[in-house]
């Protein structure tokens, strides 16, 4: 059970990064839609984390799915560069806006490129730690939102959404599901939907207030005289999100070089080239882009699923019907 939870947060810790938080990312993909349509993105994201999950403990590269996986795997790689250093833009300009500290974004960039050189359970029990936190922190700023924006539910904007963050969390998670039974796949499923579409249900709500901020949940939070728990709420979820975009980046470049510290290297010298990003700008011009990458890798996913699970079934047919 602890492991099903450490993996839980492995996945929201990934998903949860400086634009969710910040609650500009949420407004870019649902600000014209109702309340329930990001509660219904993150259901969305909790069945797919079960794909993923399945597709790590049984799908198979060989044959053309090698190609394949092969193309998908640069896309999550070249969508985890783009991610890594939009969340050292955010880490540095929340920084310097709420605290007067300069550098931090390019600081906690290296440190995340060094920690993603780790064994994965390092990473597991710091984002278990960061996402208490970040539950903790939205939860109090939401009981402090009295108002709801209600509207249609946009499907195609829920299922972008959740293509986005299934290059991150459900990359990240994949390989976990080989040592997971069918049982702690469900279950993990079932808490990645349902702390999903709370905390955006959370984010959206504080969001919504303050729409035409670069940082609503954090201007939110400062009327509030509370601008220090937004802070931290922020820099939870950049730090946690940078760690797993840093792995599945890190685990990526590792297969073409021999020595880690030259991925290590890499996360470090895009962290320098990051950090000085226009954070806003950098979210509403390459997340919806990373969004149809996200859908397309999920399809991708599923269909090597099924093409796995015809395989395992195959046999069995062609024997009864000999029979």
């Amino acid at each position: 059970m602890l492991n099903v939870i450490k993996v839980t947060c492995l996945f929201i810790g990934a998903i949860v990064g400086a634009g969710f938080a910040t609650g500009r990312e949420v407004i870019v993909y649902f600000g014209e839609a109702g309340y329930f349509t990001p509660i219904a993105a993150g259901v969305m994201m909790g069945a797919a984390s079960a794909v993923f999950l399945l597709a790590g403990k049984y799908a198979r590269s060989s044959g053309i799915w090698a190609a394949v996986n092969k193309i998908t795997d640069f896309l999550v790689f070249s969508a985890m560069v783009i991610t890594f250093a939009v969340m050292c833009s955010a880490l540095e300009e929340l920084s310097f806006t709420c605290f007067g500290v300069p550098l931090v974004g390019l600081v906690g960039g290296i440190i995340c490129a060094a920690l993603s050189c780790f064994d994965i359970k390092l990473i597991k029990n710091v984002s278990l730690m960061l996402v208490i936190v970040l539950i903790g922190a939205c939860a109090a700023l939401y009981c402090l939102c009295t108002e709801m924006h209600k509207g249609d539910i946009y499907v195609l904007s829920a299922l972008k959404y959740c293509g986005m963050n299934m290059l991150t969390g459900g990359c990240l998670i994949k390989d976990e599901g080989k040592q997971m039974s069918g049982r702690q796949i469900a279950l993990c499923s079932l808490l990645n939907g349902i702390v999903s579409a709370v905390l955006l249900g959370f984010v959206y709500s504080v969001a919504c207030s303050n729409s035409s901020s670069s940082m609503p949940v954090f201007v939110f939070a400062a009327s509030q005289g509370l601008s220090v728990l937004g802070g931290v709420l922020i820099i939870a979820a950049i730090l946690s999100t940078l760690l797993g975009a840093g792995r599945v980046a890190f685990v990526y470049l590792k297969g073409y070089f021999v020595s880690p510290a030259l991925p290590a290297l890499f996360l470090c010298l895009l962290a320098a080239l990051g950090y000085g990003l226009d954070f806003s700008n950098a979210v509403e011009v390459f997340y919806p882009a990373i969004g149809v990458f996200g859908v397309v890798v999920c399809v991708v996913t599923a269909l090597s699923l099924a093409a796995a699970c015809r395989r395992k079934l195959l046999p069995g047919r062609v024997f009864k019907r000999r029979i």
